[in-house]
């Protein structure tokens, strides 16, 4: 007896071409309805170790931008605090009616009785400033933030700026009862904080070494400008955390951009892809259905 073995190899090649594109259809829709060019490892191995460092690098970009958001905010909310204490001793120039501290001070028609009345709402507008500037519940210009006499790692407020490279807020207590003028301002006046200054009748009254208006005037000045030194120096750190925010801004479009181009799938490549995709199991059907047929 002779046996005959006979193979269909058009209907073989066929079934092995479609087989071959419906496995790549398979994947083409997973590309298209993720938006994904890498939705596992076996897509790209090397492509998606290199997508995870640049999502990783993301996510720590982020982390550092909210971080800088916090210190921002915080520093505004110093900063118009500060603001405030310097128009209620220089006086509002929006309002020509306000001359602030210094124009009561300076007026040589009242006397330090006078002054010392007049200023007593002074003392109140500029201790709320003070106390209003807030963030989280710290009085920013009211020592929660004031560096100690020894400085530390731990004074105020420390704020990652990326590569390492750190922030510390600092700001001085700019309390009434707290701040002094310093050693540029007349001895007799250095012992005295803003409040003492600006209960004149009291200090120019007692004893025969009590200071002159001349002396409270000048101690005035004196804290006014540890007042400005804060502001210049709050200023400067916010240039920094903006310069730091900008540096970061770029940092991250450049990552976003970079993993964008290996992870995201180009939709209208995938969609060619499908309709040759589809095209040949279309063919390889029809060659199946042929080949049984005859």
């Amino acid at each position: 007896m002779t046996i005959w073995f006979s193979t269909n190899i058009p209907e073989m090649r066929a079934i092995s071409t479609f087989n071959r594109v419906s496995t790549d259809i398979s994947e083409i829709q997973r590309r298209i309805t993720t938006g994904q060019r890498i939705n596992s490892g076996k897509d790209d191995p090397g492509g998606l170790i290199l997508r995870e460092t640049m999502r990783a690098d993301i996510k720590q970009i982020n982390a550092q931008q909210a971080s800088l958001n916090q210190a921002e905010f915080l520093m505004d909310a110093a900063s118009g605090g500060i603001s405030q204490l310097l128009k209620i001793i220089n006086g509002d120039p929006a309002n020509t009616s306000d001359n602030g501290i210094f124009g009561i001070l300076y007026d040589t028609s009242t006397s330090d009785a006078q002054k010392t009345d007049l200023l007593k709402p002074y003392i109140t507008l500029y201790d709320a400033a003070v106390n209003s500037a807030l963030y989280n519940g710290q009085k920013l210009i009211g020592g929660d933030l004031a560096p100690s006499s020894t400085p530390s790692p731990n004074d105020g407020k420390t704020y990652q700026l990326g590569g390492g490279t750190t922030l510390q807020v600092t700001i001085a207590d700019l309390s009434s009862d707290i701040i002094k003028p310093d050693t540029n301002a007349p001895s007799s006046v250095q012992n005295k904080t803003l409040a003492d200054l600006l209960d004149v009748e009291s200090v120019t009254t007692t004893g025969t070494s009590a200071p002159t208006l001349a002396d409270v005037q000048a101690g005035v000045r004196n804290i006014l400008d540890q007042i400005t030194t804060a502001s210049g120096l709050l200023g400067n750190n916010q240039n920094v955390v903006a310069q730091a925010q900008r540096l970061l801004d770029s940092r991250l479009t450049s990552v976003t951009e970079a993993e964008g181009k290996i992870s995201n799938a180009d939709i209208a490549y995938e969609s060619s892809r499908m309709a040759r995709a589809e095209l040949l199991a279309q063919n390889a059907m029809n060659s199946i259905m042929y080949s049984r047929n005859y």
